[in-house]
């Protein structure tokens, strides 16, 4: 167990020491993990496509764990994607601490100032969005880190305070029924057109989706494949931050298997899975459909 964390924390420096170079038509894959099979939470990630990886640890009860990781969009000024998992003793009990703050891992000039809310840009205000909400960390080490200016995305703020939150409250319910949900939480900057200020007058990219796909394990349980199932959603912010969609619940038919968003997104999500049960039975994970699988909706 030691020697395949190991040789996960060799993979992930090596990754955050990568210089990227914006260059899509020749994404080259870089293995999170040698041989183990690393952590579940984990999107793929490229040498070559302007991003950089990064973790943030912490601890709980005394113990030193993992907190959550990004991909940074230095272009757009957010994180493509937060991972991280997700189990009920480390949201048990949280408590807000509005701790807004620059992230240690970068320069501030690199990320943003998000200390005093955003600026208007040019459509208008947007409410400071977490990516690993407040709630899903307890104590004031993991809590605070969840204000970082590199967990924050410009949201609209009735879809913010609506059925988005809806669906973060969802995700605790199962992790607080599973052993671990691994989550990913992420947005879609292509296309986009409209742009907020953060509070050094810097343009931040409002996205115009947002996505989050949920892993959960469970060792007792005959529910999905050795444990695991998996969910997925996806969100226009436009169209879900209008007037009569922002507030609506999370419903079954939102939801889409991990496998339709990954097409969706152009890469894959839980790229460890396949190291964990075997490349067949994480395509099976995948592909399910959750709206067919009553756990989710009971």
């Amino acid at each position: 167990m030691k020697k395949s964390i190991y040789l996960l924390m060799a993979a992930l420096m090596v990754l955050t020491a990568v210089s990227c170079k914006k260059d899509n038509k020749t994404q080259e894959k870089l293995p999170l993990v040698t041989s183990a099979p690393g952590w579940l939470e984990l999107p793929e990630v490229f040498k070559v496509d302007g991003f950089e990886f990064f973790c943030h640890d912490g601890t709980l009860n005394g113990k030193k764990i993992r907190n959550w990781s990004f991909y940074w969009d230095y272009d757009n000024r957010v994180s493509k994607w937060v991972a991280y998992p997700l189990y009920k003793s480390i949201f048990a009990g949280a408590l807000r601490t509005d701790e807004w703050g620059y992230d240690p891992l970068l320069p501030g000039a690199k990320q943003q100032n998000v200390s005093g809310g955003y600026k208007e840009g040019n459509n208008g205000w947007y409410a400071r969005g977490q990516q690993i909400p407040s709630a899903d960390r307890a104590g004031f080490e993991l809590n605070s880190s969840t204000f970082y200016g590199t967990n924050i995305v410009p949201r609209n703020s009735d879809f913010e305070g609506g059925l988005w939150t809806d669906l973060e409250c969802e995700v605790r319910s199962w992790a607080g029924q599973s052993d671990t949900c691994y989550v990913v939480s992420g947005c879609i900057t292509k296309d986009a057109k409209y742009y907020v200020r953060d509070r050094s007058s810097e343009e931040v990219t409002v996205p115009t989706a947002f996505f989050k796909a949920v892993l959960r394990y469970s060792q007792s349980t005959s529910i999905g494949t050795d444990g695991f199932c998996a969910i997925a959603f996806l969100f226009d912010h436009e169209e879900y931050s209008e007037s009569g969609k922002s507030n609506l619940h999370v419903s079954k038919d939102m939801s889409i298997s991990v496998k339709d968003l990954e097409d969706e997104l152009g890469y894959r999500l839980f790229v460890n899975l396949d190291n964990a049960i075997g490349e067949d039975k994480a395509a099976a994970v995948k592909t399910e459909d959750p709206q067919s699988n009553n756990w989710w909706w009971k």
